[in-house]
C-alpha cells in the first residue's frame, strides 16, 4: 500500500541518500557545530543527478538503445552532461551559504519528502512528490491518447513529463531554498542559475518532441509512467 495519496510522481532514491540525509539531520538537530555544508551539498548533488538522470538521461538511453541509428539521442545526452556540470559548478558556489542553521530546517523538508513506497521492503525509498489533481488529468489523457493512437501530438506528451518536472522542482528546489532565507543576493543569483539549468533541460526535452519519431512514442510513454502514479497505473 503507497504511503502517498494518488496523484503523485516518484523516483526511486540510492540509499545512500536518505542514510546521508539522515545522518546530517541528526547531528544537526544535536546542536553540532561542526559543518555540515560540503556534505550537505555533496548529497544534494547526488540527489540532482539522480533525477537528471532518470528524467532525462534515462529515456534517451532507452531510445538509443532501441534506436542506434538515430543520432539524435546520443547528442542529446551530451546536452545532458553539460547540465549535469553546471549543476555541479554552482553547488559548489552554494556550499559556503549552507550554514548549519539554515539546513537544519531544510534537512527535515527533505526527509518528508522520501517514502518507502513498496509494500515490505522500507529499504526502497523514493523522492515523492504529490502532483496537483487537475495535472493528473491531463497527463492521463495525453498518455492514454498517445497510446491508443487517437493523438500523434508527441510535443504534448513531452509537455507533460516537463510540467511533472516542474512539479518536482517546487519541493524540492524552490521550497528549500525559501526556507533557507538567504539574503538578497544570493537568493536573486539562485534563481538565475535555477531559471537557465531548468530552461535549458526544458529546451532539450521540447526539442526531442519536435524530432521524436511517432513509432518511438511507446518507449517514451514506458518512461514516463515509470514515476507517474495515478488511479490508473495502480490497476
Amino acid at each position: 500500500m503507497s504511503a502517498m495519496s494518488l496523484p503523485y510522481v516518484c523516483i526511486e532514491l540510492d540509499a545512500q541518500i536518505p542514510a546521508r540525509t539522515r545522518d546530517i539531520h541528526a547531528k544537526l538537530q544535536s546542536g553540532t557545530r561542526e559543518s555540515q555544508a560540503k556534505a550537505a551539498a555533496d548529497t544534494l548533488g547526488l540527489a540532482i543527478n539522480i533525477m537528471v538522470d532518470r528524467f532525462l538521461s534515462q529515456l534517451l538511453r532507452d531510445l538509443g538503445q532501441a534506436h542506434p541509428e538515430h543520432s539524435l539521442y546520443p547528442q542529446a545526452l551530451k546536452v545532458v552532461d553539460d547540465i549535469q556540470g553546471k549543476v555541479a559548478h554552482y553547488l559548489n558556489w552554494l556550499t559556503r551559504f549552507l550554514s548549519n542553521s539554515r539546513m537544519s530546517v531544510v534537512t527535515g523538508h527533505y526527509l518528508a519528502l522520501m517514502k518507502p513506497l513498496v509494500p515490505d521492503t522500507p529499504s526502497r525509498e523514493f523522492l515523492a512528490v504529490s502532483l496537483p489533481p487537475d495535472m493528473a488529468i491531463k497527463a492521463r489523457h495525453t498518455i492514454n491518447a498517445l497510446r491508443d493512437g487517437s493523438s500523434k501530438d508527441v510535443a504534448a506528451g513531452i509537455e507533460v513529463l516537463v510540467e511533472i518536472v516542474d512539479a518536482v522542482l517546487v519541493d524540492f528546489v524552490y521550497e528549500p531554498k525559501r526556507l533557507m532565507r538567504f539574503n538578497a543576493v544570493v537568493d536573486k543569483t539562485l534563481d538565475g542559475v535555477i531559471y537557465m539549468i531548468k530552461g535549458l533541460a526544458f529546451r532539450q526535452l521540447r526539442q526531442l518532441g519536435q524530432h521524436l519519431p511517432i513509432e518511438h512514442v511507446p518507449i517514451f510513454l514506458d518512461h514516463l509512467e515509470r514515476f507517474f502514479r495515478d488511479q490508473e497505473s495502480i490497476h
